[in-house]
């Protein structure tokens, strides 16, 4: 027909318009197209519009609004784009060029303006104008497009290009399961809850939709927190769906915030023909509704939060909710569900038994026990204790793992449990437990303070709890977290290195928080001082140096006096004395010296020197070593120290000769100190001449010889052992999640102060294997001269046949540590990148008559403020261990558990890793992990098949200095230590960051986190959160399998375990490196 005139209308037309003015289609703005109910309607298909906010023609092409507005560019793509792309994102990989005959040369933007959650661009060249889209698998029946717009900068034109992705093909068969509601009102915070039957097959297909798009996946039951339409799908979103069971969750508005928190008894193992207990922890009384397995089972009311559960039927995952009326039924608001629970059935039929008398608190039994105070502490044992028998208090869900036990603030109800674990396994365990109980408001007494020195004076030390307020108090001591038998105010201690705690009670029978204080390992007394170095006599006008040797150090300060107008330049341990000017013949200068320490003050040290007015020779003597031994690429730090010097100037000169004389001048060399660094191997002769300013210039004259190595380095390595200490942490800052926390660090227990005897001179011990000659010690420092004073053997070093250990003391030098109060160590502020080291060689000839070659053993100690981690691993053997997985966030606390410190999983001999923490827990793609059994490697690749093997193999993953663990040192790590489990524990495979635990090393910095494992069947993750299993450098002798340290999800006991066959070597788990 036509419209507008009587002319018939022209072939192929069904509508023709004469009129001039046009066809005007209907205006809409985007929001009023947004709300036009086209979707889903059949007949929309194809409709147009006018958008007037885009000032574009558009139409309906069943799934979404499409512009026809492509821009004025004369822009073309070759090839042109793809229109069919297969579901799986494959089948459009080429590269995509833009030619514009207005702008041949570019440049281009290119970017996607609408499907960006389909796809993305790679490999984008904006001058040449060339780029690839990718496509995501698309895991629906409907199509995705996507538009990619080119805009020419020459003309500031653009062009838009549509690419196009298939749907899914729905495949399989698969039954339609029937969803129930339980509620379709959603409250604000609270929550509704979909299911189907738990025995739906192929459960592992079926998907959860909130308006077409994906929620979940897998499993039977959804807690719904947000308004929607929600259905299921089976395979792939769209197919297999039944609309019936759509259900519409629609908003009320009102508000239901409430919150609760499950338990349940013996771990939620149900043994033989008993029972456990299911438990709501609740802020007020409320009506619970149980769920199992996604499904409604059963409802508590108020004041009854229990629920009994036995037998197979009780089998499963239960949680709770909170409802406003009786049941689900008479009730308008649902809150979120509680924490989830897994009751299960064991075999065994016996059960851990428990004397509910025995659970004490405070010394009460836990039955009889209602004094818990806000912010008060609770003492927490177990009496008459049964060998073989775990003992484990718990607050509500969470362990409590140190004693006494603070009441959070944060909490108003308490429920205290105490589970006993059979560690053979024999029997189920068993409980005890209180029933949740209101924390009174009662005020619990203010945390006391601990007054006394923290160091042993003469043996003892006097330590006393002084309440914060005044008040009648009973008092309680803990040594290292024991209880002890002392209830009086101050008490006699004599452990050095111990912590010692204490709490006071009131009359109401409230207790404290607790408070510490930790004993030095130090034992010290009275200072005891005695002369080093002093003057047998002095000039008038001249100078001297005087030095102090300290017992019982270090000093906090001294006190200097001097007599006769003597001046005194210096307060520590060496001050330097400046005679009168002027006086007679045989007069004295009288000096005295006292020191004090944390225990009191010495006995004056006194000292009288004669001074006359004749000039003096000067009397020189070594600072250190005057024959010091080094290395190529260090240097020897030489030193005078001057007694009878009078104004005097000092110059050091070089030589060829072992002579003060003869020798050339050193320019600028004219202090007390000079740090020589030679350019060679060889030996080098230097002297100091010192020179007095008073009449006659008399002088005198030290000789130095240095002897310089080769680079150890460069010298082939030997056997035997090297041993000593290697690891300093100052502890004196950086208390951080990436240094650690000051009690993650052990405090002064495991503080290197260089000022203490026992931190500042260390034994190196050199065990050789069989006899070897000519042993000799030497060293390289990062920092010359700043870290080590000297090295020394009591051993010559052109000793022949020797097959006993040789030992030798480094000094290292105590500007390291900062003096107490002060903040001036070297080491202070130092972490990993710019830790201070010493390379500490041994370096021996391989034939006993000294006839052989030089081998040579290294240690690198490393002295920072930052923590190390490690464990021993024999008797007095302690080993350093990396305190993160290979691939862990190292910015993140490595004993807190979290997910950003999981690290990355690797296969056994793999130099890469095949998975990370945030990697899928389904199977892993086959172009990445490889066919099932098909994954091979070398025996060579990490260590061999040695249990003790120390070899770096080429493919060993860890960073220089570290290598994967061996079988050995897991054995010992276990032989020596015990292991305690913290954060959550989870009985089966677990994926999320709340549900991750691990497992730390009682007494030592090391952790060992819950990673589970990458199973050889395609990368599937499995027990995360539930077991730990890192590598171990020793495989089969085909290298067909290898060894895990393992921890076992039942027991939480560690073990090594062997896995014999490909499949087990195709398996992926943590790496945890050692020092080499």
């Amino acid at each position: 027909m036509t419209v507008g005139g009587k002319k018939a209308p022209e072939d192929f037309s069904v509508l023709e318009l004469l009129n001039k003015g046009g066809l005007r289609l209907p205006q809409m703005t985007t929001a009023e197209r947004n709300n036009f109910k086209v979707a889903n309607n059949a007949l929309g298909s194809g409709l147009t519009i006018y958008n007037k906010d885009t000032k574009c023609v558009e139409y309906w092409n069943a799934i979404r609004w499409v512009s026809l507005c492509e821009g004025a560019s004369q822009s073309t793509l070759g090839p042109v784009p793809c229109t069919d792309i297969k579901a799986d994102g494959s089948g459009c990989d080429q590269p995509f060029v833009v030619t514009d005959p207005d702008c041949p040369n570019g440049p281009f933007t290119i970017a996607i303006v609408a499907g960006s959650q389909f796809a993305s661009l790679s490999d984008v060249d904006l001058v040449n104008g060339s780029f690839r889209i990718s496509f995501q698998a698309n895991e629906t029946i409907d199509a995705h497009t996507v538009l990619v717009r080119v805009t020419s900068t020459c003309t500031n034109m653009y062009k838009e290009f549509l690419f196009s992705q298939n749907g899914v093909v729905c495949s399989g068969n698969y039954s339609i399961p029937t969803v129930t509601a339980t509620g379709i009102t959603l409250c604000s915070g609270g929550s509704t809850y979909l299911s189907v039957p738990s025995t739906t097959a192929n459960l592992d297909k079926l998907i959860w939709t909130r308006n077409g798009v994906e929620v979940a996946r897998g499993v039977n039951n959804y807690a719904v927190t947000q308004p929607g339409k929600y259905n299921v799908s089976m395979g792939a979103i769209g197919c297999y769906t039944n609309p019936a069971n759509e259900k519409n969750i629609t908003a009320s508005g009102t508000a239901y915030a409430k919150t609760l928190s499950a338990i349940v008894t013996n771990s939620g193992v149900i043994c033989g023909t008993n029972t456990v207990t299911l438990t709501a922890l609740l802020s007020s009384p409320e009506t619970v509704v149980w769920f199992q397995d996604g499904v409604e089972r059963s409802t508590s009311q108020k004041g009854s939060p229990n629920l009994v559960l036995s037998g197979d039927a009780a089998v499963g995952k239960w949680y709770g909710i909170i409802v406003d009326g009786t049941s689900v039924a008479s009730s308008s608001c649902l809150s979120q569900p509680s924490n989830s629970v897994i009751v299960s059935k064991s075999s065994q039929t016996q059960q851990v038994t428990v004397n509910a008398a025995d659970a004490l608190v405070n010394g009460q039994p836990l039955a009889n026990f209602a004094n818990f105070c806000k912010g008060g502490s609770l003492d927490l044992s177990v009496a008459n204790k049964v060998t073989g028998i775990t003992y484990t208090w718990y607050n509500g869900a969470n362990p409590i793992t140190v004693n006494p036990f603070q009441i959070p603030d944060s909490q108003a109800k308490i429920l205290l449990r105490l589970v006993a674990t059979d560690n053979s396994g024999t029997a189920c365990a068993g409980e005890v437990n209180s029933t949740e109980k209101d924390i009174i408001t009662a005020v619990a007494p203010v945390q006391p303070n601990i007054t006394g020195s923290a160091v042993l004076c003469g043996g003892t030390s006097d330590l006393t709890l002084v309440p914060a307020q005044p008040g009648v108090y009973s008092y309680t001591w803990y040594k290292d977290n024991v209880k002890m038998s002392e209830t009086t105010a101050t008490i006699t201690i004599a452990s050095p290195g111990s912590t010692y705690s204490g709490t006071v009670s009131n009359a109401s029978g409230c207790s404290s928080p607790m408070v510490s204080k930790q004993i030095s390992t130090e034992v010290s007394s009275l200072p005891v001082l005695s002369w080093i170095s002093k003057p047998v006599s002095g000039i008038y006008g001249g100078n001297v140096t005087v030095q102090t040797g300290i017992e019982f150090g270090p000093a906090t300060s001294y006190t200097w006096e001097a007599t006769n107008g003597a001046v005194i330049t210096g307060t520590g341990a060496s001050v330097s004395i400046k005679y009168p000017a002027t006086g007679a013949d045989g007069g004295t200068v009288d000096i005295k010296v006292t020191a004090e320490n944390v225990c009191g003050k010495s006995a004056p040290l006194t000292l009288s020197i004669p001074v006359n007015n004749s000039c003096p020779t000067p009397s020189l003597a070594p600072q250190g070593s005057a024959s010091p031994s080094i290395t190529v690429g260090s240097s020897a730090s030489l030193g005078v120290t001057v007694t009878n010097g009078v104004t005097a100037t000092l110059q050091w000169y070089t030589n060829t000769t072992a002579s003060t004389t003869g020798g050339t001048a050193i320019s600028g060399a004219t202090a007390a100190t000079y740090q020589y660094a030679p350019s060679g191997s060889g030996t080098a002769f230097l002297y100091c001449v010192v020179t007095n300013g008073c009449t006659g210039k008399p002088t005198g004259a030290l000789l130095f010889t240095v002897t310089t190595a080769a680079d150890p380095a460069t010298i082939t390595p030997g056997s035997g052992t090297f041993t000593g200490r290697t690891t300093f942490d100052v502890n004196e800052s950086n208390f951080n999640a990436g240094c650690g926390t000051a009690d993650a660090r052990g405090g002064v227990t495991v503080k290197a102060d260089f000022n203490q005897l026992s931190t500042y001179s260390q034994a190196y011990i050199f065990t050789p294997s069989g006899s070897v000659s000519k042993i000799r010690f030497v060293y390289v420092e990062s920092l010359s001269g700043a870290i080590v004073s000297s090295f020394s053997s009591a051993t010559s070093e052109t000793a022949l046949n020797q097959s006993s250990p040789v030992i030798a003391t480094m000094i290292y030098k105590t500007t390291l540590s900062s003096p107490q109060g002060q903040t001036t160590g070297l080491a202070r502020g130092r972490t990993d990148a710019n830790a201070l080291s010493v390379d500490i060689y041994v370096i021996y000839n391989d034939k006993s008559d000294g006839t052989g070659v030089d081998k040579k053993l290294r240690l690198n100690a490393k002295i920072k403020d930052c923590q190390f981690c490690g464990a021993y691993i024999a008797a007095g053997v302690w080993k350093t261990f990396m305190c993160h997985n290979l691939g862990a966030d190292t910015s993140k606390d490595p004993f807190t558990p979290d997910l950003a410190i999981g690290g990355d999983y690797y296969r056994w001999g793999a130099k890469t890793p095949i998975a990370t923490s945030y990697t899928p827990a389904g199977e892993i793609n086959v172009s990445i992990w490889g066919e099932f059994n098909s994954y091979k490697t070398s025996l060579s690749n990490w260590g061999g098949n040695q249990d003790n093997s120390t070899i770096k193999g080429p493919m060993d993953p860890c960073p220089d200095g570290f290598r994967v663990m061996n079988v050995a040192e897991v054995a010992g790590l276990m032989k020596m230590n015990t292991f305690v489990d913290v954060g959550v524990l989870g009985s089966t495979a677990m994926y999320t960051n709340a549900q991750i635990g691990g497992s730390r090393v009682v007494g030592a910095p090391l952790y060992f986190q819950w990673n589970g494992y990458r199973s050889n069947n395609r990368g599937l993750l499995l027990y995360r959160g539930a077991q730990f299993n890192y590598q171990v450098n020793a495989g089969y002798s085909d290298a067909s399998g290898y060894t895990w340290f393992n921890s076992y999800t039942s027991s939480r006991s560690k073990d090594l375990w062997t896995g014999a066959t490909n499949m087990a070597v195709a398996a992926a788990s943590s790496v945890r490196c050692v020092e080499q």
